[in-house]
């Protein structure tokens, strides 16, 4: 099995494909980093025999856009999830301290995240394509904002641990595939939800139906078309496998002329 993550080793991307292995005691794997999301998502769509982990949601950031729409427009498919602890360490070369430290480097959220800490040293910041890319950057006085599990892999000395702004912080992952041949033995299923014209109390209407049926929706977001302004289509993550019950829910959306398309089913 090839795994593709956001790469290079040591990223929250890489530890959370670790994570995924050792919970499915998968013994025959080649992780296969890549340079940013589009990457990955790019060589799933194209890798019948492949998976992909691509975080989706992050409990302070919120959804990350880039893999919302790419369920939308590409040629890939949730078929499970797993959660993963975020803790950031500030690296630096052996022997600094924390005011020699004048820039830091990561990756966007990581800088969104950590953004208190950053203020506090009154830091200077700049973006990477990924946390430990900023570990390319590091010099005597700039440092880099990097996973905290990350420092057994590269040769640089942590200076100070836990910086994240919210100390129960946390992001989602899905394991997306390039096809939906959905397991059966599922208890949750995702959704495109995509009106076909502008009226008022879409939302409303999307809701109130999943509420008929007393099914609960564990996540919920919307998107731009990408053709008007004003115009969205919705994700919703429904706590339900895909039965007669959700059936009926796509069904009467159908008739409240909404386009229903299944993106994810998998066990929760």
């Amino acid at each position: 099995m090839q795994i593709y993550y956001l790469g290079p080793k040591g990223t929250f991307s890489y530890l959370a494909s670790q994570k995924f292995v050792n919970q499915n005691q998968i013994q025959h794997y080649d992780f296969i980093p890549k340079a940013n999301l589009y990457e990955v998502i790019k060589y799933v769509s194209q890798d019948t025999a492949s998976i992909g982990i691509v975080p989706i949601e992050n409990s302070i950031e919120g959804t990350i856009n880039i893999v919302a729409d790419s369920l939308a427009q590409q040629n890939v498919y949730a078929h499970g999830e797993l959660h993963l602890d975020i803790d950031f360490a500030l690296y630096g070369k052996a022997g600094s301290q924390i005011s020699d430290i004048k820039k830091v480097y990561s990756i966007a959220p990581a800088i969104s995240q950590t953004s208190n800490y950053i203020m506090k040293h009154q830091f200077d910041y700049d973006y990477v394509d990924s946390t430990v890319k900023g570990l390319d950057m590091i010099n005597d006085h700039i440092g880099a904002i990097a996973p905290l599990a990350s420092g057994n892999d590269y040769d640089f000395e942590i200076l100070d641990t836990h910086i994240q702004d919210f100390a129960h912080n946390a992001t989602r992952f899905l394991i997306i595939k390039n096809h939906d041949n959905f397991d059966s033995n599922t208890n949750t299923s995702m959704f495109l939800i995509t009106p076909k014209y502008d009226k008022p109390g879409l939302l409303a209407s999307i809701l109130n139906t999943f509420a008929l049926f007393n099914i609960n929706l564990s996540w919920i977001e919307s998107r731009p078309l990408k053709t008007k302004l004003g115009q969205y289509h919705f994700f919703v993550q429904a706590d339900a496998p895909i039965s007669q019950d959700v059936k009926k829910v796509i069904t009467i959306l159908n008739t409240l002329d909404f386009e229903t398309k299944l993106i994810g089913s998998f066990y929760k």
